[in-house]
């Protein structure tokens, strides 16, 4: 779970969002409340994937079939809208993508019981007419004792057309990768792909790109390590069969797997350990948009505030030389006698998320002054309140081996690249993450070359222009992920050389793509 950055959206239909959940190449999944009280999980379909022609019609006629399959648990859609989304109940969980990222395996017993709820969560699916075609491990979820899995019907509203691969290149079966029609037996592939990743930290398949990796799903044998438990690899075997006839059913899995008694704790600790985290800060979170109790009022004169010039950027070097300064979360109140300023505060509480986010300069009118009034009581004494901003964050940014985002001998010519180098404290080396969502050194923007949103599209220095290019989203996870492509900034090989041109990369949580910015 993250806190909702600076482009994810505040509200989804007549959702009031509060964090964002996963994200995958379909597109973000979020946190946020139902108008019943009920928390949703809101699915976002990527804007480059909604466009593909009579995507809409397709996704309302896949949330149509999900919702006779799951029922209740389906609660609204807007497949019209711009982007489409789909909200689903949210039960406490977290990824399985999400547990493997911090580098714990599944052993045996686990991985037998991790198939044990697969084969149940897909029997349901398939007995419903439907092929889910994208199971991965973000849409794996798991509880303390629990498995699921979730389905956005994304994949089917865009798998219409033969000639066009959807789902995620690693989990995928070799049929769905070669433009073949998926079947229920795509999806024992899949579920194969997954069970590999539990138990070995990786998938049977991988490639320097997608390309690569649909080459090696398409014709290679999955190697599986002798390592592995037998009852582990004779699953593993049965489910990566390369055609889809050879691949046993659900009932086959079923019946391969066996009976399994039922234990306190099904997986490893870490789960126990996140979900918990998850509760807390959902319960945090929610407590922050509780309005607070009506403060006592007062009627004085209107008060005109003129809107404020912004001020001039501060080089790096003035900030250094800048005394210390106190800074509260969000608000310093001076008040005079007996008036009690909640009033606004109140008001802004109500209407803000969580309790960091400062009051942006974009959200307030460029020209239009501010009136305020307020009722009678009996006091009178006139009152000054004054908002405080941090400072964004602004230093350095480290990836592998210890070595920082740079950019090329800090020249800021357009088209500049943006490479690894080792960290040197210069200022091509001194990054800004601003409140618009951009990373800036020496004057420029972060940008994704032409705005392409393709594997391996290298990133630049480039003037300022306020497109999705240039906007980019730190992710609990340590992702930097790019708006525009929905993907994630990775150094190409996982090489460390001095010089190495970064490029964005579909997200998948290594090494290469995992960044300590400034805070």
């Amino acid at each position: 779970m993250r806190a909702l950055g600076e482009l994810d959206p505040r509200h989804v239909g007549p959702f009031r969002l509060v964090a964002g959940l996963d994200t995958d190449e379909m597109g973000p999944v979020l946190l946020g409340g139902a108008p019943d009280g009920r928390l949703a999980a809101v699915k976002l379909v990527s804007p480059h994937l909604a466009a593909d022609p009579g995507f809409s019609q397709r996704f309302a006629r896949e949330v149509a079939a999900l919702r006779q399959a799951a029922g209740d648990s389906v609660i609204d859609a807007g497949p019209a809208e711009r982007p489409p989304w789909l909200a689903v109940e949210f039960l406490p969980g977290v990824s399985l993508r999400q547990v493997i990222d911090r580098g714990v395996l599944f052993g045996e017993d686990a991985v037998v019981r991790l198939a044990a709820g697969l084969v149940g969560a897909l029997t349901g699916l398939h007995g419903a007419g439907l092929v889910h075609r994208d199971l991965t491990p973000v849409n794996v979820l798991l509880d303390e004792d629990d498995v699921r899995v979730v389905d956005y019907g994304v994949a089917r509203a865009l798998d219409h057309d033969v000639s066009l691969v959807v789902g995620t290149a690693a989990f995928m079966a070799p049929e769905q990768a070669g433009g073949r029609p998926p079947t229920t037996a795509t999806d024992i592939f899949s579920l194969g792909a997954v069970l590999h990743l539990a138990a070995t930290g990786r998938p049977p398949f991988t490639g320097a790109t997608r390309a690569e990796t649909l080459t090696q799903v398409v014709g290679a044998q999955p190697v599986l390590s002798p390592s592995l438990p037998s009852r582990v690899r004779a699953l593993l075997a049965a489910c990566l069969a390369k055609e889809p006839h050879q691949r046993p059913t659900l009932d086959q899995l079923r019946a391969m797997i066996g009976s399994i008694p039922p234990v306190a704790q099904p997986w490893p600790p870490l789960v126990r350990q996140l979900t918990g985290e998850q509760r807390t800060e959902i319960g945090r979170l929610l407590g922050n948009v509780t309005a607070p109790a009506a403060p006592p009022t007062v009627r004085v004169a209107p008060v005109v505030v003129p809107a404020a010039p912004p001020p001039p950027r501060r080089t790096r070097r003035e900030r250094e030389r800048e005394p210390e300064r106190w800074k509260p979360d969000m608000w310093a109140v001076v008040s005079g006698g007996a008036i009690v300023v909640a009033i606004v505060f109140a008001i802004v509480m109500f209407n803000v998320l969580t309790p960091d986010r400062p009051i942006r300069a974009s959200e307030q009118s460029p020209t239009a002054p501010t009136t305020t009034t307020t009722e009678e009581t009996t006091t009178t004494t006139a009152t000054t309140t004054t908002t405080v901003e941090d400072e964004p964050p602004f230093g350095e940014v480290t990836g592998l081996a210890g070595k920082c985002v740079d950019v090329a001998g800090a020249r800021t010519d357009n088209g500049t690249p943006v490479q690894l180098q080792e960290c040197n404290g210069t200022d091509a080396q001194q990054w800004e993450f601003t409140p618009d969502g951009t990373m800036e050194a020496l004057g420029k923007c972060l940008d994704v070359s032409g705005g392409a949103t393709n594997d391996g599209t290298t990133v630049q220095l480039y003037d300022c222009n306020g497109t999705k290019a240039q906007q980019w989203v730190v992710t609990t996870e340590g992702w930097i992920l790019n708006a525009g492509s929905n993907k994630c900034l990775d150094i190409p090989g996982s090489a460390t050389n001095d010089g190495t041109q970064l490029i964005i990369w579909t997200c998948h949580g290594e090494e290469n793509q995992i960044w300590t910015p400034p805070v």
